[in-house]
């Protein structure tokens, strides 16, 4: 009988993976029977006015033009890929919804009392489309879709600069008073949505995406399902750091303590999604409530801005190509801390940018 234990060991990755395999088949027995018994999806309103094609040197980004949200991110060099869940638009097109170009927000006047949300996601009203110039693709003020009692005055740009494709958040204070900001997250909107997808379907069309949450040396890598080249990065730009990686949870989770959450999606959570995630520049209102119990991995902050005082948050999105070939993996592998350490010296952007075109490769 000594030999039992280990017999029984041997046979726990079989079970694994017989597992899996029943649940793929599950899921796609029943996706097929729900693509037979559901009706096709409508566009909901943030698609009456249609979407806009803006041309950068990386990538073709459309525009859904009623809410400058993202409604496909395209690599130029693979122009048949989406990073964002682009194929699901329309039925994603409705109230609570996120999309690449979203915020949100956790604020209060002065520095103390309750925390209010404010999030773009929740009520889809057209935002007010600004002039551009120069180096700017498309700008809004975000007042509509915001609830009108918010204290900031809220604008979003995207840009080119330095062929490189850049999303910016200008918050201004409209009071007369100081403004506290205790949360400040960017959705991270990428084709992870795994659900009812048979598995060609998913190779082809989804990524997953793996975060470094190292302050102004931060940085997100999505990788494409395939492995195939390119991948995107996502870096900061100028004084944007990756604090925290925050979960939008699936809407109708029950709330936890604290401000009741409205930062959620009603696409549901499964083995098949893992969630969208929140970049989050400041976490002190989510440690002082959700997160109270839990050791932060980076000091939480928040930002107080005076009356009249702005502040600029921005993102970069920037194409990198797999060149690595197998046998290269443990080396650049092994180097993978030493970068992450001088790149954090380095401090943010830039450093970040560098650090992440190096330590690109997957499987590491």
């Amino acid at each position: 009988m000594r030999g039992g234990p280990f017999r029984l060991a041997n046979l726990i990755p079989l079970f694994l993976l017989v597992l899996c395999l029943i649940l793929a088949l599950h899921e796609k027995s029943a996706a097929q029977e729900r693509a037979h018994r559901e009706p096709p999806p409508t566009p909901g309103p943030m698609l009456a006015q249609g979407t806009i094609t803006l041309d950068t040197p990386e990538f073709t980004l459309d525009l859904v033009r009623s809410s400058q949200t993202v409604a496909a991110l395209k690599p130029k060099v693979a122009p048949e890929f989406d990073f964002t869940p682009g194929d699901l638009l329309v039925e994603r097109s409705k109230d609570d919804y996120y999309h690449l170009g979203d915020l949100n927000l956790r604020v209060r006047t002065g520095d103390s009392g309750a925390w209010k949300n404010y999030s773009t996601a929740v009520v889809r009203k057209p935002v007010v489309a600004l002039s551009t110039s120069g180096t700017t693709l498309a700008a809004a003020d975000l007042s509509p879709t915001l609830r009108a009692d918010i204290p900031l005055q809220i604008s979003r740009t995207w840009a080119v600069e330095a062929g490189k494709l850049v999303l910016r958040f200008v918050l201004e204070n409209k009071t007369q008073e100081n403004v506290q900001v205790g949360a400040l997250g960017i959705p991270m909107v990428f084709n992870n949505v795994l659900n009812d997808r048979s598995l060609e379907e998913a190779h082809t069309k989804c990524s997953f995406y793996d975060p470094y949450i190292g302050e102004d040396a931060g940085y997100l890598q999505v990788t494409r399902l395939n492995g195939h080249s390119p991948a995107l990065l996502v870096v900061p730009d100028g004084k944007t750091p990756f604090e925290a990686c925050g979960p939008i949870l699936s809407k109708g989770r029950p709330s936890s303590r604290g401000p009741e959450p409205i930062f959620t999606d009603p696409t549901p959570r499964w083995v098949t999604f893992e969630g969208f995630y929140d970049w989050m520049v400041h976490t002190q209102a989510f440690a002082e409530n959700e997160w109270k119990n839990a050791e932060q991995w980076n000091p939480p902050t928040s930002l107080t801005l005076a009356p009249g005082e702005s502040k600029t948050h921005g993102l970069k999105f920037v194409v990198a190509e797999h060149r690595v070939r197998p046998t290269h993996l443990r080396q650049r592998g092994n180097h993978r801390q030493q970068h992450l350490h001088a790149a954090e010296r380095r401090g943010a952007g830039n450093g970040a940018e560098l650090l992440a075109h190096q330590v690109f490769v997957i499987g590491v």
